[in-house]
């Protein structure tokens, strides 16, 4: 199965993986009070985070930077998308909030970079 993005395979040329960062809920503290008696508040649900791990891969440097150049216009704008990943597991109203790559780009029988992503629920 094809992991997707907002319905576009961005990723599919290489390897990659998924990471839930944070599931549960968002509590400040522990506070202290004029008693130092220690207290917490409990804010709500956490943010999703899914951190995504790979490598791109095409057959020329200029279809490689073509891929880079479709995440980077997705990362710049502030939709939300479904992300799957290759198992089906489905992550509903993600937005990409990052995309970096590793310092350079291989050049073999294919080019590649390995890249992180970072995806984000906003509001939990």
């Amino acid at each position: 199965m094809a992991s997707t993005f907002g319905g576009v395979a961005y990723f599919n040329s290489g390897p990659h993986r998924f990471v839930v960062k944070r599931l549960g809920r968002l509590v400040q503290g522990p506070f202290a009070t004029a008693l130092d008696l220690p207290y917490s508040t409990d804010r709500g649900p956490a943010e999703v985070a899914v951190v995504q791990t790979g490598r791109l891969t095409a057959a020329t440097n200029a279809s490689l930077w073509s891929i880079i150049d479709s995440i980077q216009a997705k990362a710049e704008t502030n939709q939300t998308g479904t992300l799957v990943d290759h198992h089906g597991r489905q992550w509903t109203t993600m937005r990409m909030i990052g995309f970096r790559m590793e310092d350079r780009i291989d050049r073999g029988r294919v080019c590649s970079v390995r890249y992180r992503v970072d995806y984000l629920r906003f509001g939990g």
